[in-house]
């Protein structure tokens, strides 16, 4: 089979979600999506808003540059996906780096932004557009984004620390978000905003978990972060709109709120932030 091009985006964690006063800010983790654009028709699984597909067509709706004959997608990813940890963007920003690389084509941040967030949008994987989640999958950094705003919406970088990130992946359906139960909560956003300017991020994290499990109802999710941070010191929080939260731990932490997850009968990820040190890429065959 023959490969084109190929790419790779990471996941994140949510330390600002974007419906709550139109700003917001997600960080990396060293979770992520590789793609291939591969000749001959090839439908991965997992991609269930049909986002390849509907990429290719924006692709060729834009005239640019593409192999003859048919083409399809092979992916290979450990992010899970449905939990608020950015899977989308990172399938999409993935896709088209593979599409970049193996067309020769160089396109504009604010093209991929706007290119990423329409298709987002479109399928119903965001309703914010999800412009702070793009960035998070694109640049091995910390940022602050305008939801609404054209291009990319970078507003601010945000430092943020090295930590061991322990995800707990609850096994419920992702619940509904309802916007006015977010806008509800905006005077409690914009507190969130200056922490993350002020050089609190791990305040701001904490802090946005609290709100967005208030807005979505996840009693439960309120539940397990208070647990976790009264046993071990560690701030934990819903990421994205959930159902997925995520722990933040010194690396000799880890351990013990491992073993009290697994005694609670919940699954989890062990990772940690991602800050741009180049990993050693073992490529697959299909590379």
């Amino acid at each position: 089979m023959k490969v084109y091009g190929s790419g790779r985006a990471h996941a994140g964690i949510s330390l600002l979600h974007a419906l709550g006063c139109g700003n917001g800010c997600s960080t990396p983790i060293e979770l992520w999506t590789y793609v291939g654009l591969v000749e001959g028709p090839s439908i991965p699984e997992g991609d269930e808003h049909n986002l390849l597909q509907s990429l290719l067509e924006a692709w060729k709706e834009r005239d640019l540059p593409l192999p003859s004959g048919e083409l399809g997608w092979l992916v290979k990813s450990d992010i899970p996906t449905g939990m608020g940890l950015k899977s989308s963007s990172a399938l999409l920003m993935a896709a088209v780096n593979a599409l970049s690389t193996g067309n020769s084509v160089i396109l504009s941040d604010t093209v991929i932004f706007n290119l990423i967030s329409a298709i987002q949008t479109k399928a119903g994987c965001s309703i914010s557009g999800g412009r702070d989640d793009i960035a998070c999958s694109y640049f091995p950094a910390t940022w602050i984004v305008d939801a609404n705003a054209a291009g990319t919406g970078i507003i601010e970088q945000i430092e943020f620390p090295e930590k061991e990130v322990i995800i707990v992946l609850r096994e419920m359906q992702k619940g509904a978000v309802d916007a006015q139960s977010f806008e509800n909560l905006r005077p409690r956003f914009e507190q969130i905003v200056l922490k993350l300017r002020n050089g609190s991020p791990i305040d701001a994290f904490r802090m946005n978990g609290q709100a967005v499990a208030e807005a979505m109802g996840d009693e439960e999710a309120l539940s397990i972060c208070e647990d976790i941070e009264l046993r071990f010191g560690c701030p934990a929080a819903i990421s994205g709109s959930g159902p997925a939260i995520a722990i933040i731990c010194e690396p000799e932490q880890t351990e013990p709120v491992k073993q009290h997850i697994k005694s609670e009968g919940l699954e989890f990820v062990h990772t940690r932030t991602h800050h741009g040190v180049e990993l050693h890429w073992e490529r697959e065959e299909w590379e």
